[in-house]
């Protein structure tokens, strides 16, 4: 009988030890993850700090402030033609994307049909779906 007893005593034993191993392993999991996740964040933070650094560098510096003078038309003589000249790599570390429509797309925009007609023709055409203009 006393080593039935012994023997769950034992098997108690390795149990809360086999318990302890795991929840160590898992708060370690944890503390590995959050380590992770915040040596990235810390990382997208540098990188977004360098670029606010060479940004801010940038507007300090004395040809962009004439460049914003000249743009104002403040500091521009009489006979300049203001006409600034940057590599494509600079000017879009600088400026943000612009939806630009094309003269294609422009061409492609029908005209309103309400816009030639009177407001007697808009009405009929409103009520009764038929075109007088004809």
């Amino acid at each position: 009988m006393k080593r039935q007893y012994l023997f769950l005593l034992l098997v108690c034993v390795i149990l809360y030890l086999s318990y302890l191993i795991v929840s160590y392993k898992y708060k370690e999991y944890q503390i590995n993850t959050r380590i992770w996740f915040l040596e990235e964040t810390n990382e997208t933070l540098a990188q977004e700090i360098r670029k606010n650094k060479e940004t801010l560098e940038y507007f300090n510096t004395k040809a962009y402030k004439n460049k914003v003078l000249k743009k104002e038309q403040s500091m521009k003589n009489k006979w300049e033609k203001v006409i600034f000249i940057t590599n494509e790599e600079i000017f879009q570390t600088f400026t943000q994307e612009e939806v630009v429509l094309s003269f294609e797309s422009i061409q492609d925009i029908q005209p309103n049909i309400y816009d030639s007609m009177t407001n007697y023709q808009k009405w009929m055409y409103f009520l009764f779906q038929t075109d007088i203009r004809k």
